[in-house]
């Protein structure tokens, strides 16, 4: 259970990284001021603001998720060490 969450949460940390880095900043628009007019027609004439902010949301939730509950599981999941046990000798 913990490897394929585990895997899941790196393919979450990898697409959040992808997607903030397609985001573009506030600053972004003084190219298209300045006569670069192609700047977001990839996705359409709105942008790709709502398509990568709704994205970006639903693979952070998941990322929580998966932080919060891999969490658990290393902490719950493992039973104690033998070492830690109290041993008497008769």
């Amino acid at each position: 259970m913990q490897q394929i969450l585990l895997i899941i949460h790196t393919l979450v940390c990898i697409g959040i990284i992808g997607l903030v880095l397609l985001q573009h900043g506030k600053g972004a628009d003084m190219g298209v001021a300045f006569g670069s007019s192609s700047a977001k027609s990839f996705f359409g004439s709105k942008g790709s603001s709502s398509f990568l902010v709704k994205t970006t949301t639903i693979l952070a939730i998941l990322f929580f998720s998966t932080c919060l509950s891999l969490g658990y599981l290393m902490n719950h999941g493992v039973e104690k060490p033998i070492i830690t046990k109290q041993t008497t000798k008769n």
